[in-house]
């Protein structure tokens, strides 16, 4: 028998029996298919939770958006459609005098309704278009809602400025002299001009639509407060997310390392012969 030196250590700890019966041995406990079988249950269980932690998530944060967002819809809608008739009942009668009066009196005070419906109506468009791109997917309605990190920061307070300032403006604005203040006047001044121009227009709807119009405009600057409240909820609820997928992403790559099994065996012997 012919023995390598540089080998001969190495032959002398393991001859080709004992490296048969050593590597049929590494073999037998290193089979990749030889799991704990608690431990991977438990492993598999493990990544379903997290798995469905994230699903459920993701749709309580979508419900909440929706929600948000259809109501916004309805109430913008609502006070669009007012205003917008309204501004129909000014524009038709703009023209009609009566001893040199207008169907609201002299310069009535315009801007607040014109405020009032520029708001309702951007506001019923956006809400509209981002329910819309819902349809297309969670990703397309949050790029039309935020476009940029910093508009999705500022959103929901600008909508609360926005709202909080409209509502007081136009409740404020409210002395007499304005469409709605006017149409709701008993002052016997103004019943005269109304008695004047009511073939032409209907001052008791006209003033009931302008106080709903009022009221919503409150109620939407007072969910625009809840809308903070829902987004700062949001906010951190992604976070506990982007968290919970981290577990789920590290789990799974430790799954699949595991499930890849070990190297197969290979012997330090180089050669060995007679």
């Amino acid at each position: 028998m012919t023995i390598y030196p540089e080998m001969s250590s190495a032959y002398d700890t393991i001859n080709p029996d004992t490296y048969t019966t050593h590597q049929d041995t590494y073999t037998t406990h290193h089979d990749p298919g030889d799991f704990n079988d608690k431990q991977e249950i438990k492993d598999v269980e493990k990544i379903a939770q997290l798995t469905q932690k994230i699903i459920k998530g993701q749709k309580r944060t979508n419900n909440l958006r929706v929600f948000e967002r259809v109501v916004n819809l309805l109430a913008s809608g609502t006070i669009t459609g007012i205003m917008g008739y309204t501004l129909d009942r000014l524009i038709v009668t703009q023209n009609e005098k009566v001893n040199g009066t207008g169907p609201f009196g002299t310069n009535p005070k315009l801007w607040p309704t014109y405020v009032l419906t520029g708001v309702g109506a951007a506001t019923f468009l956006f809400n509209l278009a981002v329910l819309l791109a819902y349809c297309c997917g969670r990703r397309a309605a949050d790029k039309v809602a935020s476009g940029q990190t910093y508009v999705r920061l500022l959103s929901p307070i600008g909508h609360l400025i926005v709202w909080g300032t409209t509502a007081g403006s136009f409740n404020l604005a409210s002395n007499g002299k304005d469409i709605w203040g006017f149409s709701c006047s008993d002052q016997p001044a103004d019943v005269v001009i109304q008695q004047q121009f009511e073939k032409l227009i209907n001052y008791d709807t006209l003033c009931k639509s302008n106080t709903i119009s009022a009221y919503t405009s409150i109620g939407t600057a007072g969910f625009a407060a809840i809308g903070v409240i829902i987004w700062i909820v949001i906010t951190v609820h992604t976070r506990g997310q982007a968290r919970a997928q981290k577990k789920l992403d590290a789990a799974r790559r430790f799954e699949g390392y595991r499930n890849s099994g070990p190297a197969p065996y290979e012997s330090n012997v180089k050669a060995f012969g007679r």
